[in-house]
Order: structure tokens, then sequence, then C-alpha cells
């Protein structure tokens, strides 16, 4: 399984989370203690289950970009 075919199962796995969530209103003190231990939290904010190394995986490589673009000029 290539890395793109794992987030795109991880990221459908998420959405089928998210949406149970905001269906049943909680999953449960348990299960948010076992996503958390996967690396999985609950975006308070934006209502939707995520990955922190995900996250950050995206938002160092943004920042990369950006910090080399400012280096180019």
């Amino acid at each position: 399984m290539t890395t793109e075919q794992m987030m795109t199962l991880e990221k459908a796995a998420l959405q089928r989370l998210t949406e149970d969530r905001l269906l049943s209103g909680s999953l449960g003190q348990e299960m948010d203690d076992m996503l958390a231990e996967s690396g999985i939290f609950w975006d308070e904010v934006g209502q939707e289950y995520f990955n922190l190394d995900a996250y950050q995986i995206e938002t160092f490589t943004r920042l990369a970009k950006e910090y080399a673009s400012h280096q180019n000029s």
C-alpha cells in the first residue's frame, strides 16, 4: 500500500469517526483516550477528528515552502 493510499484510507476513517461523533454527540471518553494514544484528536473549533502527525507534516511542509520562497526573493 502506498503512502497516498494510506492517507486516503485514514481520511475516510477520520470522516466516519467525525460523522459518528456529530450524530451521537460523543464517542465516549474511553474511545477518545484510545484515539489520543494513536495521535487522533477532536478539534472543537472545526468539529472534526484529525491526525496530529499529519497536521504537523502539512504545517512543516507549508512553512518550509514559505521560508524557501522568501530565501529565493
